[in-house]
């Protein structure tokens, strides 16, 4: 059967989300950090129990550079890609940041309160 998934991989800034989508995607990890410079969409085709489901990945920050997802800031909405729509969440923080665990408590917070 299959069908369509989005799934949408948010964490703060520097924290490894595009090397964990590559390391999925191509079997690859990145030797050094070079920062992703806006938000990306990954379209894989991916083969699950003999169905084929057709991903859409984004990679991205929610709040956007420098800003915390607990401030007054708006979630983006671009006309195709409405995180209201998103199946799946993959919260992504740095286990020696604290800071980074606290931006995606507070991460996981606004998903509640905009899905629900």
């Amino acid at each position: 059967m299959g069908g369509s998934l989005r799934v949408a991989v948010l964490g703060a800034p520097g924290v490894g989300k595009t090397a964990i989508i590559r390391q999925f995607l191509f079997g690859d990890y990145p030797e050094r950090h070079r920062p992703t410079d806006g938000p990306r969409l990954y379209r894989p085709a991916v083969l699950l129990d003999g169905a084929v489901y057709d991903l859409s990945i984004r990679d991205g920050d929610v709040a956007g550079p420098g800003s915390s997802p607990g401030g007054p800031e708006e979630w983006p909405d671009p006309k195709d890609w409405s995180l209201q729509d998103t199946d799946a969440f993959v919260l992504v923080y740095d286990i020696c940041s604290p800071d980074s665990f606290d931006y995606v408590k507070a991460l996981r917070q606004r998903i509640a309160e905009t899905r629900w």
